[in-house]
């Protein structure tokens, strides 16, 4: 698992960024990859534990959850 900050999330679009800790990208992330339990958003400044795959856009999180 990496471990990363929530950079950016639109509700309204249900999707934001997320920077890693390691090489300090963004990476794209999409609600349905939030693994928490009830509503599926995320906060700026948010600390996640996630895995990368690939997308139809590059790498993207998948296996999101709150650190």
């Amino acid at each position: 698992m990496r471990l990363g900050t929530v950079k950016q999330f639109d509700e309204g679009s249900s999707y934001g960024f997320i920077e890693d800790d390691r090489n300090h990208k963004s990476y794209f992330v999409f609600y349905k990859a939030i693994k928490e339990e009830g509503y599926k958003s995320l906060r700026v400044g948010d600390r996640v534990q996630y895995q990368l795959a690939q997308g139809k856009n590059g790498l993207q999180c998948v296996n999101v959850y709150l650190a």
